[in-house]
């Protein structure tokens, strides 16, 4: 039972680091926060990181809640998932920037007039993206009912955006020795995994209807 545990954890913990992918946001983090002191820096990582667990935490605790409101299947869900997950690694695994243009110029002028940036955009959504929810809502679907399941993917969670939090703490360090380059690979890299999570969840949500098809049920 540990080892299941375990290994779920490693699971739903590899496939939301993947998507939130905090060395990401590290240049992004920098940018925004040119100008302030360390402390204040530390102050927007800190914020960023608590909204970031917030969110993906609400979105957890009422993600069955949406599911039985709109009465979407867990099927449709693996499948939706599936595909915004694949989205998500179609971005990565081909540079395309976190944020459109727009979104960069707003996130420069609220950094420019001093405004918290800490949840808009940082954990919202360089952090806690529709693609993140979406991994978050899906992995509830693989608990099993499991209380001890349901806990582990809270812990991931809180593992992720501690992660993220370091990561952002030392962006500086980051971005000075490991350089754009390798930080590109290393997204790239997270969104090769990304993109096989993308295609389990594609996979778990259709062959339930490929068997009910072919046997007339």
């Amino acid at each position: 039972m540990i080892n299941e545990l375990f290994l779920f954890f490693i699971g739903t913990f590899i496939s939301l680091f993947s998507i939130v992918d905090p060395l990401m946001a590290a240049p992004l983090f920098v940018t925004l926060t040119d100008g302030q002191t360390a402390e204040q820096r530390n102050q927007v990582a800190r914020r960023a990181s608590m909204f970031s667990f917030a969110i993906l935490s609400i979105f957890f605790i009422t993600g069955s809640l949406i599911l039985n409101f709109f009465q979407i299947s867990i099927d449709a869900l693996r499948i939706a998932g599936g595909l915004m997950i694949l989205s998500s690694a179609y971005g990565m695994l081909n540079k395309q920037e976190s944020l459109n243009p727009e979104e960069e110029r707003e996130a420069k002028t609220k950094a420019g007039g001093h405004d918290d940036i800490a949840f808009s955009p940082l954990a919202m959504p360089i952090l806690s993206g529709p693609g993140a929810i979406a991994v978050i809502i899906g992995m509830t679907t693989n608990t099993g009912g499991s209380p001890l399941k349901y806990l582990v993917i809270v812990l991931a969670i809180l593992a992720v955006c501690f992660s993220s939090y370091l990561t952002m703490r030392v962006s500086d360090t980051i971005m000075q020795r490991m350089g754009p380059t390798i930080v590109k690979a290393f997204t790239r890299i997270m969104g090769f995994i990304l993109l096989c999570v993308g295609v389990q969840f594609l996979v778990n949500g259709i062959s339930p209807i490929l068997f009910q098809a072919l046997h007339g049920k």
